[in-house]
């Protein structure tokens, strides 16, 4: 038996030296690998079902568009591209794509600034799915193609540099300029091409049958259509500009904004209409013609999808500044704060440049010829219905509460039905403080009533006799979101959008209700109950993006999650609704992309916590999923880690619960060094894939993991009042349950957070010294100052956010004066003994910066280790990625140093001082 027993032991040894071997051939994440971490990007499927195109880009280097025919399996490369657009037959395939420098070229280009001029110009590419035929043109400006009706065409605007002439004669004469030219090219009809030189815009319809462009001559400006093989001249004029082109999808109409003005600010455009049977210009609108309204350069001008409406925008007249002609120490500049004004100066100069271009909605009926104003400043917002033959449209206005919204939850308004052919206007509901929606004929307009928790509806047409009805007070479920604990109104579930029949669909909890807007039918549950019966929240897939309605007589497409379980997928709802069946339903979560116009095919995305969010192709029952893409196969070289759900009794015996990712070679017998990540909750997300990258704000969980640590994310839920409170019963209950499972070192458990989670983890350390060290982000320190404080990024002030938002207080300082002090870390600071490592960036657009300061001030005099990075000209989340690399390596270094007893760099040591600035980085390379 003994000598079984040590033959055993060796065997045993022997393997757990392999397996130990095997681990270690597995890498480290670590920054080294960010920059070559590939993102997948806008990913397109053809019409009919077999391409797929999408952008495969690394945080730094050169990206690629990848070409994936579904036939052969096989995959194509076009490096170096992006912006791709299928286009042409299911016989003829074509993929044009703008083609950029390489990042090499392009940092040399950064660099050498003195030769900023010469920067390198794009390229587009254009190639023929299923051969190797290339078309290259260079110094691209623009390209457009037709991507409907299995059209051929593409529109392209490159630059034309004349080619140098150095005999005598060319040295006395004008030096040749250079000029755009721009090329219409039908891949379907052997590649015959319309060219015209000195192009200064143009647009190309969807079906590719009609280009409208401008030209710019030195002494004259013009607008062109060409169609059916011919050219005609819609405008013309010696001075003054062109504005914004648009053409309809089935290329028989276009539009355009033309003026002779010649300033650069306060021009008065016009706006041309024209048909291409007979291709005449109807002047449609001008100076002066709505009340002393113009036609805007700023608004939008497009067509709706069935033609019959173009809709543009129109304002005030634009005011025209005298020249200045002060020199600038005569100037006095300054800001008038006045109790007068409806938003506070901050908000106005936040948006100034929104409020220099604001325009509002205008729309010309192409079919009657006639045109009406539906917007003003008294009615800003206008939302058209999807039917062009729609009287009405929705109408909304949140002046009234604008004042209010310092301190109230923005998102009140009121709404308006707008007769489209007239602009008039009658009052549908006041203070609705949710989504709203116009039913596609304009019959009807819904939205959710917060303060009652359900959505309502009423006829857009005066003199019905239809009163308002309520669309879900006989739907025995709430309407609103599940959990929110903010001290306001709770959001609604949503709104899946309107059936072919008329009908709101609007969700609860879990499943689908049909509704009646006219209040004759009973709301019918389209999931029949199935969803709240297995605690699975199903949700609207749309296929078409162009359909205008739900159409119940086809099966629909549901997005799944399970409640319980975390697991989501897709269910099929049976054509007029019935029990949903299960199509997939897994540890993953899912995204979709696109279905084929001309097939049965879906294209889609899964992830989880190790798998990246790759692109699958499917039919529409899910059946044989293929693979398409392979973003980072590098993945499986290095360790990773895992993920589960653990769940606990917090301080005040309720059931909490959490995210526990754990290093994949995780050994239950050991206890590991622990950061502990927190916002509000996480266990919904346990199946988001977050990839290596440098740090935004917060750990990257595969990155600690990798690097042997276990992250802890636990899931916090909020008493009104008392924020605080509620993050340390839930944290430090989740601390101490793992240090009593024995995952946790007790001495070494760090806590990271950014922003809220930045403000609770400062609050923490004012009430308990378990945590060995912290990082907090952005975090507000003093509610009594951060109340009256701006969110820089809007120039709202922050009131709102204490009173009914996030920060949960529930009342103003005046009212509850005890919760501010009681939930504000300033004031407890003297108690604080944790080492910190704060970051807050001076251009912080959400948290004003001295909130940090206030903290670090406090801190540092009460003889705490703390340590703060302000990153310049950074905002709230870091976006330069230089700073993201730098942040990513103190913020490690900072717990490696108290959670794994590593050397503190000199940066910590020391400081750096401002004239080491740029120069000394404070740590050892």
């Amino acid at each position: 038996m003994k000598k079984n027993g040590w033959r055993w032991a060796m065997a045993a040894a022997l393997l757990g030296l392999w397996a130990t071997g095997a681990q270690a051939r597995k890498k480290m994440l670590d920054r080294e690998v960010f920059d070559g971490w590939k993102q997948i990007v806008a990913p397109r499927i053809s019409d009919d079902g077999r391409w797929v195109v999408y952008g495969l880009n690394p945080a730094r280097g050169d990206g690629q568009t990848v070409v994936y025919d579904a036939l052969s399996g096989k995959a194509d490369t076009l490096h170096r591209a992006s912006g791709a657009r299928l286009f042409g037959s299911s016989g003829s395939p074509w993929v044009a794509a703008k083609v950029v420098p390489t990042r090499a070229q392009q940092r040399r280009e950064q660099i050498d600034k003195t030769k900023a001029d010469r920067k390198r110009p794009d390229t587009l590419v254009l190639a023929a799915l299923g051969s190797r035929d290339r078309i290259v043109v260079p110094r691209l400006k623009s390209f457009q193609t037709a991507d409907r009706d299995g059209s051929g065409v593409i529109a392209y605007l490159y630059e034309v540099v004349p080619a140098k002439d150095t005999s005598e004669a060319a040295k006395k004469a004008p030096k040749p300029k250079k000029f755009n030219r721009l090329v219409l090219w039908d891949a379907l009809s052997g590649g015959d091409s319309t060219v015209v030189d000195s192009v200064e815009s143009f647009r190309l319809s969807r079906n590719g049958r009609l280009l409208l462009y401008t030209l710019k001559g030195d002494s004259l400006r013009s607008v062109r259509a060409w169609n059916d093989g011919r050219d005609t001249e819609l405008y013309a004029a010696k001075i003054g500009k062109t504005g914004a082109l648009a053409v309809d999808d089935a290329g028989r109409q276009g539009a355009y904004l033309v003026t002779a003005d010649t300033t650069s600010t306060g021009a008065r455009y016009d706006l041309y209409w024209f048909d291409t049977k007979d291709r005449k210009p109807r002047h449609v609108a001008a100076d002066g013609a709505a009340n002393g309204f113009v036609v805007s350069e700023f608004g939008p001008l497009r067509f709706s999808r069935e033609g019959g409406r173009l809709e543009f925008g129109m304002n005030r007249p634009p005011r025209v500044v005298p020249k200045d002609t002060l020199p600038e120490d005569e100037k006095s500049r300054f800001d008038l704060w006045s109790y007068t004004d409806t938003l506070l100066m901050t908000q106005q100069l936040a948006g100034l440049e929104r409020l220099r271009k604001q325009t509002f909605r205008a729309v010309y009926d192409t079919r009657r010829g006639s045109w009406a104003l539906l917007g003003d400043e008294s009615l800003p917002s206008v939302t058209l219905a999807e039917a062009d033959g729609a009287r009405y449209a929705l109408g909304t206005d949140a002046g009234p509460y604008k004042w209010a919204s310092t301190w109230e939850s923005p998102g009140k308004r009121d709404l308006y039905a707008v007769e489209t052919a007239t602009g008039l206007r009658r009052p549908v509901a006041r203070a609705a403080k949710a989504e709203a929606s116009i039913s596609p004929d304009g019959r009807y307009i819904a939205w959710y009533d917060a303060p009652r928790g359900e959505w309502r509806a009423a006829a857009t047409a005066a003199g019905k006799g239809e009163a308002e009805v309520s669309l879900s007070a006989r739907i025995p479920y709430p309407m609103y979101e599940q959990g929110f604990d903010m001290p306001d109104d709770p959001s609604a579930e949503g709104m899946a959008g309107w059936t072919t029949d008329g009908r709101a669909v609007i969700y609860d909890n879990f499943d689908l209700w049909a509704t009646d807007p006219s209040g004759r039918r009973a709301p019918e549950c389209l999931t029949r109950g199935a969803g709240r019966r297995d605690s699975v929240a199903f949700r609207y897939v749309e296929l078409d993006p162009e359909a205008q309605a739900i159409d119940l007589s086809q099966p629909l497409l549901l997005s799944a999650f399970d409640r319980a379980s975390r697991d989501a997928g897709y269910y099929r709802l049976p054509a007029g609704g019935g029990e949903p069946q299960r199509l997939v339903m897994d540890d993953h979560r899912y995204t979709f992309v696109g279905r084929a116009k001309e097939a049965d095919v879906l294209l889609w995305q899964r992830e989880n916590f190790g798998e990246y969010r790759d692109l699958w192709l499917s039919g529409l029952g899910l059946e044989e999923p293929r693979r398409v893409s392979e973003a980072n196969p590098q993945a499986a070289d290095y360790r990773w880690g895992s993920v589960r759900r653990v769940a606990w009794d917090d301080m005040n015996g309720a059931r909490a619960e959490g995210l526990l990712y754990l290093p994949e070679d995780y050994d239950s017998t050991r206890r590991y060094p622990v950061i502990v990540y927190f916002y509000e909750t996480h266990t919904d997300d346990i199946h988001k894939h977050l990839h290596p990258q440098p740090s935004w704000s917060i750990v990257i969980p595969a990155v600690c993991t990798s690097q042997d640590y276990v992250v802890f994310m636990p899931d916090i839920h909020y008493r009104t009042g008392y924020p605080g409170q509620s993050c340390y019963d839930a944290v430090v209950s989740g601390a101490k349950m793992l240090i009593d499972r024995g995952i946790a070192d007790p001495d070494r458990i760090g806590l990271q957070g950014q922003s809220w989670g930045g403000y609770q983890i400062a609050y923490l350390v004012t009430r308990t010294n378990m945590f060995r060290c912290v990082s907090a982000g952005a975090p507000v320190s003093n509610m009594t100052s951060a109340t009256g404080g701006i969110r820089w990024g809007s120039g709202l002030p922050r009131m709102f956010q204490y009173e009914h938002g996030q920060s949960r207080i529930g009342g103003s300082l005046w009212e509850k004066p005890i919760e501010y002090i009681e939930n504000s870390p300033l004031f407890f600071a003297n108690k604080v003994r944790t080492p910190i490592l704060l970051r807050h960036d001076d251009a912080d657009e959400a948290v004003p910066w001295y909130q940090g300061i206030e903290y670090f001030l406090a801190l540092r005099r009460h003889g705490v280790p703390v340590w703060m990075l302000n990153y310049n000209g950074q905002p709230h989340n870091l976006r330069r990625y230089a700073d993201r690399l730098d942040w990513d390596r103190r913020m490690m270094q900072f717990f490696d140093h108290y959670l794994k007893d590593a050397p503190a760099p000199r940066w910590m040591e020391r400081g750096i001082r401002a004239v080491d600035k740029g120069i000394d980085r404070g740590w050892e390379e």
